[in-house]
């Protein structure tokens, strides 16, 4: 028999076991695993399993699906589990729930953030990129959006995602490119970038530095004058959190430990403007 909490719902070769986790306010976190039929038992949430992966895509391990609406969170879960290679998906309604679910980092294969109709440029949106960054370093995060422009997809991968995803996107196309991230790849929509040609050029006397997106050179030579984060933000008209999560993937590109060696590693490029 099922234990209270538990539902059973039968799918065209396999059963899903679904077990709620604590509620928080009008969300929840679930966690959602694939549960072979035979033998009359339902293999328990977190129990080791022994299975040959099938096909010549091995079985992924723990994928999160962050979402804050209920409906969309619960549809898009099940969908993900039935569609991927996929253990375990945990369904969370915020990224803080990280911390207090039995989550181990080391085998979470990627983040999915659902931004729902929220573009790229709304605070919200990068302060959950840049927390799920924070909970999970070097795990690859990918953002499914109702946006599929240039601007939109620019501004996730100035953010650092490693996918973008718009929701207009055939399905069999989005699960492609869930498992590509996944599996260590990275995902953007060609047609949107490239309908919009080379990528504009800022306005005259704005920087511009090859291998950094527009914004991260107008971050770079903030930090080049020594300014502050909350300073940054606000000439550049960014939320403080945007800010440093710019700057620590700057630090990354350049392989630099402090905001000194980054304004040492680019002065070069700053002089050639000037």
């Amino acid at each position: 028999m099922l234990k209270t909490g538990a539902r059973l719902a039968a799918t065209s070769d396999s059963a899903v076991l679904v077990r709620d986790g604590p509620r928080y306010g009008d969300g929840d976190s679930t966690a959602i695993e694939d549960a072979p039929r035979g033998d009359g038992a339902l293999r328990r949430h977190g129990a080791p399993v022994d299975r040959t992966p099938e096909g010549p895509v091995a079985e992924l391990q723990t994928l999160i699906y962050l979402d804050p609406r209920a409906f969309t969170r619960h549809c898009v879960g099940r969908w993900l589990q039935s569609s991927l290679k996929v253990r375990k998906v945990c369904l969370l309604q915020d990224p803080e729930q990280i911390t207090t679910e039995s989550i181990v980092s080391d085998q979470v294969r990627a983040v999915i953030i659902n931004t729902g109709p929220r573009g790229m440029s709304s605070g919200a949106v990068a302060d959950m990129v840049s927390r799920v960054s924070e909970l999970l370093p070097g795990v690859p995060v990918t953002v499914l959006s109702h946006y599929g422009d240039a601007d939109n997809i620019r501004q996730a991968f100035e953010l650092g995602v490693r996918g973008y995803i718009p929701t207009s996107l055939a399905s069999k196309v989005a699960i492609g490119a869930m498992h590509l991230v996944c599996v260590g790849g990275t995902f953007a929509p060609a047609a949107a970038l490239l309908s919009q040609g080379d990528r504009p050029q800022g306005p005259a006397g704005e920087p511009t530095i090859d291998g950094f997106t527009r914004r991260q050179a107008q971050i770079l030579d903030c930090l080049r004058r020594g300014m502050a984060n909350k300073l940054i933000a606000y000439e550049l008209n960014m939320r403080e959190s945007t800010v440093k999560v710019h700057v620590r993937n700057i630090m990354k590109k350049l392989k630099a430990t402090n905001r000194t060696q980054v304004a040492y590693l680019t002065r070069g490029s700053f002089d050639q403007r000037a």
